[in-house]
């Protein structure tokens, strides 16, 4: 029995020094009491670069780890005061070459079978993947906030590239903008090229022209419409880098990314990486697909501010047809998300001016008829004439608050009522709430310290948070109704309100904002990502998914906080806090 007892030890004892001396994914790396290395496995091999040959038998290098701070500061792994505890952090881990891996490393003490400390065992993961993954999503929340608040192209560009540039580590990047006018490609915005740079384009080259080698890649990339790269060196803008003897740029690829709307061919995004780099942006194809995709929705929304300009002009000058009062100027629509906003709220506009156009037309056509019968008395004129100045005063009051709303927001923060941009948001969309048997309950706090931000970004803040509850508690409503017809209703489905609340209260330095429904409710499983770029829970063709996103990003330029704290089925609530002005 002891001979095969001690047989099952060995084949255990063989077994686990297979698993710790095969593994790849982690570094296992044992010491003795005195730091010497007694097991060195693959994976230390991969993360670390020295072979087991080197290591085994030797005592453990003081700088085998960098801590993942500014300062850089070496970690004595076998220091005194760290011998009785178990250490688990992010570092960098310092290859034979010099370079540094980010590794998640646990230390833990070996113990013999009478408790006692016989070394040390350190497993170290190599977690570059993570990082990369984690700073993709911070370059795309970047984006989405750059998009947002860039007055024009030439701004949303040049903020893209430092985005880009600052959080890829990326030194050579540039983005050409298509002129259909020329039939050429000219560079809107980049990093690390020479003060020259503004002599290169790229003409379209079209099928039955020859293609120079140097556009080769350029060409592929806007006819095949699809990601793809090339050497540096055969391309063009090589006689543009400011840095041309840079290391890195010996056999650095350009990785050419298309940006495309429905209908068309806007750009290109090229973005220069050194050779060993080059297969790993060229795997990670979606998320510069979905860097692509926000750049480009930016662009459309910036160019289809001309055109909504123009339909502004049109709509105020038949206004001035109907009341011969309107005389203010033209009015201009910034801000990307404002456009989405605005075709929301449509409908909603609509219903508010038709109502009085509607009577403006009833008693117009009832004066003529007391004109043609001859029973048009001063009275009776009179008193219809006051009624359509009323009306026409309605439609001024609606009109002069969508231009204001459109107009070019201020750069420069203000102090601002909090009270103001929520009751100003429901100037625009009180009425839709209204028609769809919303009931809703203002709790605005009074003589509210003022905070410093801007009006009409923060009435679009609310117009955002308003318009989801709305189409949050449509939903819910119909379910509702779905369940009033069974056999057996239950009370909360009989007791059940179509409700939207909103408040605001000062809590020691700030001022907080509270927006309550009734609705369907986030589910957990999603509640996470509701201010990810272009996540939406609604049907396809009912959500953009930028909404919430650009609400945060509103948010977050005035220094304001935005959670949000939602059950399924029971509602969901907003809570948004700004500092106090001055405090």
């Amino acid at each position: 029995m002891k001979h095969k007892s001690y047989n099952n030890r060995k084949q255990s004892g063989e077994l686990l020094d297979s698993i710790l001396n095969g593994s790849t994914e982690y570094a296992i790396i044992a010491t003795d009491l005195n730091d010497i290395i007694i097991l060195w496995n693959k994976g230390a091999e991969l993360i670390y670069g020295y072979p087991s040959e080197e290591m085994v038998g030797k005592q453990t290098p003081v700088d085998l780890h960098l801590k993942n701070t500014i300062d850089n500061d070496i970690l004595f792994l076998a220091e005194n005061n760290f011998r009785s505890s178990i250490f688990d952090h992010e570092m960098n881990a310092v290859r034979k070459d010099g370079t540094t891996v980010p590794v998640s490393v646990t230390v833990t003490p070996r113990l013999n079978k009478h408790k006692e400390i016989i070394g040390f065992l350190i497993i170290a993961r190599d977690i570059t993947n993570i990082k990369i993954q984690e700073v993709y999503r911070d370059v795309l929340l970047e984006i989405s906030y750059a998009v947002n608040v860039s007055p024009d192209i030439d701004t949303l560009c040049r903020s893209v590239v430092n985005v880009i540039s600052k959080l890829l580590e990326i030194r050579v990047m540039f983005i050409c903008l298509f002129d259909y006018q020329n039939d050429e490609f000219n560079i809107a915005a980049q990093t690390g090229l020479c003060s020259n740079y503004c002599a290169h384009s790229c003409k379209y080259i079209q099928e039955d022209q020859v293609i120079p080698p140097e556009l080769t890649d350029c060409y592929l990339t806007y006819t095949q419409l699809t990601i793809n790269s090339g050497k540096m060196e055969n391309h063009a803008i090589k006689d543009f880098i400011a840095d041309r003897n840079a290391e890195w740029l010996e056999n650095a690829a350009l990785i050419h990314i298309p940006l495309l709307s429905d209908t068309a061919l806007l750009g290109i995004v090229h973005i220069a990486v050194p050779s060993k780099q080059r297969e790993f942006f060229l795997t990670e194809t979606q998320i510069l697909s979905l860097v692509a995709n926000e750049i480009t929705s930016g662009i459309q929304r910036k160019r289809l501010v001309e055109e909504i300009k123009q339909y502004a002009d049109n709509l105020e000058k038949m206004v001035q047809v109907r009341t011969d009062q309107l005389r203010e100027k033209d009015a201009q629509l910034v801000q990307s998300g404002k456009l989405a906003t605005l075709g929301e709220m449509a409908a909603g506009i609509a219903h508010e001016m038709n109502q009085p156009l509607g009577s403006i037309n009833l008693m117009a056509q009832g004066l003529l008829m007391a004109k043609e019968r001859n029973k048009l008395s001063d009275s009776l004129l009179d008193e219809k004439l006051s009624s359509i100045v009323e009306q026409v005063d309605r439609i001024n009051k609606l009109i002069s608050h969508l231009r204001t709303f459109a107009r070019q927001s201020i750069q420069e923060k203000q102090e601002v009522c909090i009270n103001n941009p929520i009751t100003d948001a429901f100037k625009l969309v009180g009425q839709q709430l209204y028609d769809r048997n919303i009931n809703v309950y203002l709790e605005l706090g009074q003589d509210l310290p003022l905070v410093l931000a801007e009006h009409n970004k923060l009435e679009q803040v609310f117009l955002n948070l308003f318009g989801n509850a709305r189409d949050a508690l449509d939903e819910f409503e119909t379910l509702v109704n779905q369940l009033k017809t069974e056999t057996e209703v239950s009370g909360w489905v009989q007791s059940w309100e179509k409700k939207l609340t909103v408040k605001t209260y000062q809590e020691y330095n700030q001022v907080v904002i509270e927006i309550l429904d009734t609705g369907t409710g986030i589910p957990s499983t999603v509640i996470h990502r509701i201010f990810e770029p272009f996540f939406t829970t609604k049907e396809v063709g009912k959500g953009t998914g930028l909404g919430l996103s650009i609400t945060y990003g509103i948010v977050k330029e005035f220094d304001g906080t935005i959670d949000v704290v939602s059950e399924e089925m029971k509602g969901c609530k907003f809570i948004i806090k700004f500092p106090i002005c001055g405090k």
